[in-house]
């Protein structure tokens, strides 16, 4: 039964109708809470317990139930005070006037028992005697309650002979009225006479809702010649035409109009007092004070049909995802929850629709998440939400809840807003409906968006961003948010940790996701080797001086400076003071008297917000030579970090005040304060070869283990291994040589057994080198550059994320016109489309390989008219993996290269840039240019030759890209890119397709036509056994992915299968598991295209593509037409890639 036809009768009992409601609700199952209160809402007639429905909010429909029944008692309670039962939850007010009955007082006795209502009776309550016999008031026991009654094939006595024992039958209700009492008749049903169980109206209605709502009849019901169930219809005066009658027919309601219901005076309000003790916080006050108002009820009628599954995808468990106009602005990503009592807004989206400084009002209660979780409001903000489209639209000002946090949605609607219009969610339809003046308004959720959001709320934002292409058009948008992350230092840990306790005030990390056994082994040995951990109170030993002491070289030309002392601020020189005296407990610094050299102290602001005091050592820099010692290459430190399961970073304490400066040239390091002058005992930060001198301790240190099992970068250190016993082992091994030098690590910023963490700018796993989230953050959150310094930063940031972008100079090359015409700034489209480019591909970014020692690699190369590029690949089970992506802009003479000459510079440029890894790799360069040719022959140009020279000595071949499997769909490879950077990305392209299966082999066909006019043909011939059906789907998908390889991003298909056309388009259903997962294959292909439409056209409108099926199956067909011949080895719902290797052309 519908709970929202549930409607309280004039003349019945709130308490009544609570009950049935809860009865028919129970019957419904598993049904929601909010709708429960809802349909109770509409159901309930003008009263205290409606209008607390309407403005209080309960936790579940048990909690309403609570609230009513107090309001029920505390109304009869006052009733029987006053002498007098006022019937407000009978009939609260004359439907015909909305004013309430005043009652007067009864001026005697006889007047006042005239004036008391009868109470109500319960519906098991035994009839009283005085009522037996009597006429009835009110036809109301003696009305039909259906309209239409099933027919039965035995009188209705022997049908209840059978039934009145099972558990589905009711109770009966008690007889109170009756049109004619017969002594002599005895009903079985109600247990008392007055008339026979074969005439019972009450059985009849108990018989008739046993039929429809269960089984237990089948066999009693008469049917007619084709089967079908007889029904009788019951010619009862003022019946409702409904099927279920849900009004009494003798007490319809009266219809009002709208001038009468204006001129009416609102009822005054109700109070009533509540004196129970409660620990519900809803119930604690003492008092509460309800106005009541007239609520004009509408009279359309909203329902769901299979018509409003138009375009949801099923089956799923999508949440409803909205875009709506808020204050004029479309903003997507919206999330309809009904189970949040709030509306939220989140303060980014505020900023992006341009009220980010708009004054929000105060909010001092905080937000209660279901886990218990607070979170504090910045305020609220009251706009208007525009629902629906022209005409069928309601406006409605929202106030919405502002909060500051990462969130994967813009705005959440709770169930506040949705009352307030009167919508009706329905999850399934992924719609919600509302009434308005021009009749029913539709607002769909947006399916794919919905899992989008779902997708990136599921992910882990600390540890890896999940891949995928539809990422992709969501950010930079309205609709997309980001997290800010915390700052961090160049060692971090990408998970979670625990604490490990040293000893007293002495606190280290370790990590959690790795076996708890070999966790426990990583604690043990922590704790045994406490030592090695820094303690603030104790004074630092610092390296043996045998192993490092830094000395300061000058120029003999040099002459010492003295740097005036320098004014400042009062927490400056309170920060100075303490860090002064900080040193001089720890050793660190001395007390001078007559310094040649003297600096100032320069305070800079840390992330946490102290201060951190440097020293401007500029002067004596500059007369210092640079120490030639080599720091190591990042990007060769951070290839061999990748790979491992193990990882545990560590960090030096005060890291370069560990070593100690030569007696001799500690005056040299003097600085001026407050407190006097000072100079370092130590070695201290901003020393031009500091990093040097470190650096080389380091190596001298750990030269047994270097590059083995651990990794250093200066004060910055990774100890890597493959198990759980081998860590340990190493751990052990490195404490060891620190307690050998008296180097000392700090535990408060050293992790231990990590599966990944930040190392150098990167997160290193045994995935393989990922860009940490905070470096694409910092270009996706930035808005368009407006001047050439923006511009500046926007490239700046870019290069630093080179090696993970593909083609980045093509991408940024506009930027570097624009930044050429500084005089006048202007940010033309190329630069706004490159801008947005940028940021959808860094929404994920790809995860760079590590390769092994001797393995092969593979170079891609791309040339167009402003840039070469170059992808520097490794295979691994059969899936292709990025190593280095390179990419250059041409200039001047570089721009008038010849095609093959721009593919030999793209080979040149990555040998430069990647010389170790084509010192250490054999290099197989794939590409359809003549390029082993070009590079082979002495006759050719002089750059031609003299870049063959330079490649010889590196183990380079070349093999034509068709010989490899693979690139016919590969997302780097643009060859010639020239040619097609003007391509009309948004002209449609039509694509003819079709499949043939045969015992003698298959082969699939595919047309494909351009918007200029350009054909391609390709037949493919398969390897692998399959069906019709399965060679269509086959056809479809290849033909999707042939062109979607030339860059079209508007498809129309075509093909003569109806079978796959309408299991594609859902009209008919796949039963099938094989081709189910074709089914979900071709709809992921058909998603990467903004637009691609299916249409089944007749065999004769399809013999292209037909004939190229049975000429790749082993058919003979004359053609003077080029024709591309490939093959297909394995069924592309097992391929863990796309394969299709091209053969020849015919």
């Amino acid at each position: 039964m519908d709970l929202m036809s549930i409607r309280q009768h004039p003349s019945e009992h709130t308490r009544d109708y609570l009950d049935r409601f809860s009865i028919e609700a129970n019957k419904c199952g598993d049904y929601r809470e909010d709708m429960a209160l809802l349909a109770v809402q509409r159901g309930l007639l003008e009263g205290p317990v409606q209008w607390a429905a309407m403005t209080e909010k309960f936790s579940d429909f048990a909690a309403f139930r609570e609230r009513a029944e107090h309001l029920i008692r505390a109304e009869e309670h006052i009733a029987a005070i006053q002498g007098y039962r006022h019937n407000t939850f009978t009939a609260p007010y004359n439907r015909q006037s909305t004013s309430p009955r005043k009652p007067q007082p009864p001026s005697s006795p006889r007047d006042r028992q005239r004036s008391r209502s009868p109470r109500p009776r319960r519906r098991d309550a035994k009839p009283s005697r005085r009522n037996r016999g009597r006429r009835a008031n009110s036809p109301e026991d003696n009305t039909p309650y259906y309209k239409m009654y099933h027919v039965t094939t035995e009188p209705q006595d022997r049908v209840y002979d059978r039934i009145k024992h099972n558990k589905e039958m009711r109770r009966a209700p008690p007889i109170t009225r009756t049109e004619v009492f017969d002594r002599n008749s005895y009903c079985e049903y109600h247990g008392s006479s007055g008339h026979r169980t074969k005439d019972c109206l009450k059985l009849k209605d108990e018989i008739e809702r046993l039929v429809r709502q269960t089984n237990i009849l089948e066999h009693f019901l008469a049917k007619d010649d084709k089967g079908k169930r007889k029904m009788q219809h019951l010619h009862e005066s003022g019946t409702n035409a409904d099927d279920r009658r849900t009004e009494h027919p003798s007490n319809p309601r009266p219809q009002t109009t709208t001038s009468d219901r204006q001129q009416r005076i609102s009822p005054p309000p109700v109070m009533f007092i509540e004196g129970k003790a409660t620990d519900n916080p809803r119930r604690q006050q003492p008092f509460h004070v309800l106005q009541i108002e007239h609520r004009s009820e509408s009279t359309q009628v909203i329902s769901f049909g299979p018509h409003d599954y138009d375009g949801v995808q099923l089956p799923h468990d999508d949440a409803i995802v909205l875009m709506l106009r808020i204050n004029g602005i479309r903003v997507k990503r919206i999330l309809v929850d009904t189970g949040s009592s709030a509306d939220v807004m989140y303060f980014d989206a505020l900023k992006r629709m341009g009220l980010g400084k708009y004054p929000l009002q105060p909010m001092t209660t905080s937000l209660v998440g279901f886990t218990g979780d607070k979170l504090k409001p910045l305020g609220t903000i009251d706009l208007d939400v525009s629902f629906g489209d022209a005409p069928r639209t309601v406006v409605s000002s929202i106030r919405f809840i502002v909060v500051d946090a990462p969130s994967a949605y813009n705005v959440i609607l709770g169930r506040t807003s949705l009352n307030s219009i009167g919508a009706v969610v329905s999850t399934p339809h992924l719609m919600i409906k509302f009434p308005t003046p021009q009749g029913v308004g539709i607002v769909r959720g947006e399916q794919q968006m919905a899992k989008e959001c779902y997708r990136i709320t599921m992910a882990p934002q600390i540890a890896h961003i999940e891949r995928s292409r539809k990422h992709r058009q969501f950010v930079a948008s309205l609709g997309e948010l980001s997290t800010e992350p915390p700052k961090t230092s160049s060692t971090e840990a990408m998970e979670d940790t625990e604490p490990v306790v040293l000893r007293d005030g002495q606190v280290t990390q370790l990590g959690t996701l790795l076996p708890a056994t070999d966790r426990h082994m990583v604690r043990e040995c922590l704790i045994a080797n406490k030592d090695i951990f820094a303690n603030e109170d104790d004074t630092m030993p610092g390296i043996n001086r045998a192993i490092a002491e830094h000395r300061i070289d000058t120029y003999e030309e040099a002459r010492p400076v003295q740097q005036r002392k320098r004014k400042l601020g009062l927490e400056r020189r309170k920060a100075v003071q303490d860090e002064v005296d900080r040193l001089l407990k720890a050793g660190a610094i001395r007390e001078v008297e007559y310094p040649r050299w003297l600096a100032n102290p320069v305070l800079v602001r840390k992330s946490n917000g102290k201060w951190r005091m440097c020293i401007d050592y500029t002067d004596l820099n500059r007369a210092c030579p640079k120490k030639p010692f080599p720091l190591p290459s990042i990007d060769a430190m951070v290839d061999s970090t990748a790979g491992f399961k193990y990882l545990s970073f560590m960090d030096a304490y005060s890291g370069y005040n560990q070593i100690h400066m030569h007696p001799d040239d500690e005056e040299k390091t003097s600085f001026i304060t407050e407190q006097g002058l000072f100079c370092y005992k130590v070695m201290p930060f901003g020393l031009k070869n500091a990093g040097a001198e470190y650096q080389q301790m380091v190596n001298k240190v750990f030269k047994a283990e270097l590059g083995e099992i651990i990794e250093a970068y200066i004060d910055d250190m990774v100890v890597k291994s493959c198990t759980g016993e081998e860590h340990v082992q190493h751990l052990n091994m490195i404490f060891q040589r620190m307690r050998e030098v008296g180097m000392r690590l700090n535990p408060k910023k050293s992790f231990f057994c990590l599966s990944s963490g930040k190392f150098l700018g990167y997160i290193v796993s045994e995935r393989g080198i990922e860009v940490h989230p905070s470096k694409c953050r910092a270009i996706i959150d930035m808005e368009a550059p407006s001047t050439v310094k923006e511009v500046q930063e926007l490239t700046g940031r870019i290069a630093a994320l080179n090696r993970f972008i593909a083609r980045s100079g093509e991408v940024c090359k506009p930027f570097f016109q624009t930044i050429k015409k500084a005089k006048k700034f202007e940010l033309t489209s190329q630069c706004q489309e490159a801008f947005e480019q940028i940021k959808t591909y860094l929404s994920s970014p790809p995860i760079i390989s590590r390769p092994t020692k001797g393995e092969t690699l593979y170079l891609y190369v791309s040339a167009s008219a402003v840039a070469v590029s170059a992808a520097l690949i490794r295979e691994e089970d059969g899936i292709q993996k990025p190593v280095y992506f390179v990419s250059k802009v041409l200039r001047d003479a570089e721009e008038r290269y010849s095609t093959v000459e721009k593919g030999a510079f793209a080979v040149l440029v990555a040998a430069r840039k990647l010389r170790p890894y084509f010192q250490a790799h054999p290099i197989k360069v794939l590409s359809d240019l003549p390029l082993r040719k070009a590079l082979g022959n002495l006759d050719v140009s002089g750059r031609l030759l003299k870049w063959a020279v330079e490649l010889s000595e590196f183990d380079i071949s070349f093999l034509p890209k068709a010989a490899y499997k693979g690139q016919v769909l590969a997302d780097f490879v643009v060859e010639n890119t020239g040619r097609t950077e003007k391509r009309d990305q948004e002209a449609l392209w039509h694509v003819y397709v079709d499949g043939a299966a045969s015992e003698r082999g298959s082969g699939l066909g595919v047309q494909i036509k351009g918007p200029k006019g350009e054909i391609f043909y390709y037949a493919i011939h398969i390897t692998f056994p399959v069906t019709n059906n399965m060679v269509e789907y086959e056809a479809l998908i290849a033909g999707l992915r042939l062109v979607e390889a030339v860059g079209a991003t508007k498809v129309r298909v075509y093909m003569d299968s109806q079978l796959v056309v309408h299991q594609i388009n859902g009209q008919y259903e796949v039963h099938d598991l094989t081709l189910a997962k074709y089914l979900e294959k071709a709809k992921e292909v058909l998603a990467t295209f903004e637009e691609a439409t299916i249409e089944h056209v007749p065999r004769g409108m399809n013999e292209i593509a037909d004939a190229l099926s049975k000429l790749a199956k082993g058919s003979d067909m004359n053609s003077d037409t080029p024709i591309t011949i490939m093959e297909i080895p394995e069924a592309c719902i097992t391929a863990t890639e796309p394969k299709v290797l091209p053969i020849r052309h015919e």
